[in-house]
């Protein structure tokens, strides 16, 4: 993991996501390695795996504000805009202090208004 952390660092995130997608998949129940592979896929612009990753982090963290955030982030990316309000209401729940996902929400309110 920390190979990938140096990769990332060194704006080499195909590798980095590779060495992290490794590490996750030897320790699939690993949440900083789930993590670290949902950013650096992320980060690759390989966003629908980089969701699925931030939703396999909300799964092991269910009551971390920033695992709803993250996906959050990650669905709005991915055009699923419902979807990632209500993301970003369940961590402000968990999280009501969290000015980064209150300022996201307020982002996907003014694109997107009523309908969410």
């Amino acid at each position: 993991m920390f190979t990938g952390q140096f990769l990332a660092t060194l704006e080499r995130h195909g590798e980095a996501a590779s060495l992290y997608l490794k590490a996750a998949e030897l320790a699939p129940d690993q949440y900083d390695s789930i993590v670290g592979a949902a950013t650096a896929l992320r980060h690759a612009g390989r966003y629908h795996e980089a969701e699925l990753f931030y939703r396999k982090a909300v799964l092991l963290r269910p009551n971390e504000g920033s695992s709803h955030s993250n996906l959050g982030a990650m669905l709005h990316l991915n055009g699923k805009a419902s979807e990632a309000a209500r993301s970003y209401r369940e961590a402000l729940r968990l999280d009501p202090g969290d000015r980064t996902t209150l300022a996201n929400l307020r982002k996907l309110h003014a694109l997107h208004g009523s309908r969410l």
